[in-house]
């Protein structure tokens, strides 16, 4: 007497472990974001209710805010003359890469399109997340926070230096992302949809504000670090972001390509304002007694 029957639900040990790491991958996202909030929260906190003592900073010194202002109005002025001036060469290659990719748009979304599971679920889950400029807007303000109650100049400039990139490059790509009006992947059938000066949801993604600002904590983080590798590695995860946003239906390949641009550009504005020797200045405007009036700001 023989018996026959059939087994049902089984699954192999690979199926079974794509949904535990992807559930691993998403529990240590939803763990460490928390922490790193709190952490940011902690250190306002401290900033705010006790005494500083490190050198003049914004949250205690007008002076150190108007010397702020002047050092961004300088730096916003070799961002917006970096694409002509000393970055002319950059642009262009930029501007071809921008093309090539806008080309094959549509061949790389599709490319990507589908089920997203897996080892690579989680790790794009933790491109993107990490890639949020409003986090880094966070680490900003935590190293400056951190620099000021420590009496670490070199920690506060340090977050001095990311947040001027930062609002550089956000502030950019958040201007061209209304003007532009370009549809998001998962909005359009087509990467060559516009709705210019419209500021509708869905259809900003032209360029990509997660990879600005990834790029330009990159150079700024890039330029303190003396080794390759640490530079590699912060361009590394730089990259990161960008080709999550990607590969997860956030953005156009070319919407990854300008905004990688302008992170860079941003950054560079700053470092290269940092470093430009004594004697360098530039017009900056600020209000004297409640009257428009213009200072120069620089090394002497």
């Amino acid at each position: 007497m023989t018996r026959t029957g059939t087994v049902t639900g089984s699954t192999s040990p690979a199926q079974q472990s794509e949904p535990n790491l992807r559930t691993v991958s998403r529990r240590l996202l939803a763990g460490a974001l928390p922490v790193l909030l709190l952490f940011w929260l902690a250190i306002c906190q401290l900033v705010l209710v006790t005494p500083l003592y490190a050198a003049e900073n914004v949250f205690t010194s007008v002076t150190a805010i108007k010397e702020e202002a002047g050092r961004f109005a300088g730096e916003g002025k070799l961002f917006l003359k970096g694409p002509v001036d000393p970055y002319l060469t950059g642009t262009f290659v930029t501007a071809g890469l921008f093309g090539l990719t806008y080309i094959f748009d549509e061949d790389i979304r599709e490319e990507f399109s589908g089920s997203h599971h897996g080892v690579m679920r989680g790790i794009t889950d933790a491109g993107n997340a990490v890639s949020n400029p409003l986090l880094h807007l966070g680490v900003a303000a935590a190293f400056y926070g951190t620099g000021a109650f420590t009496d670490q100049v070199k920690v506060m400039q340090l977050g001095e230096e990311m947040g001027e990139a930062l609002l550089l490059a956000d502030g950019a790509t958040f201007v061209l992302k209304g003007v532009i009006g370009r549809g998001r992947p998962y909005q359009t059938d087509n990467n060559s949809s516009y709705r210019p000066f419209q500021f509708k949801d869905g259809y900003d993604s032209l360029p990509s504000m997660h990879t600005a600002s990834s790029f330009a904590l990159a150079h700024v983080a890039a330029s303190k670090i003396d080794s390759f590798y640490g530079k590699a590695a912060c361009y590394a995860a730089a990259g990161l972001g960008g080709f999550s946003r990607v590969y997860q239906g956030k953005h156009w390949a070319s919407d990854v390509v300008l905004g990688a641009a302008i992170g860079e550009l941003a950054g560079a504005a700053v470092t290269r304002y940092r470093s430009a020797p004594a004697g360098s200045v530039t017009v900056a405007p600020f209000s004297m007694d409640g009257a428009p009036a213009v200072a120069l700001v620089g090394k002497f």
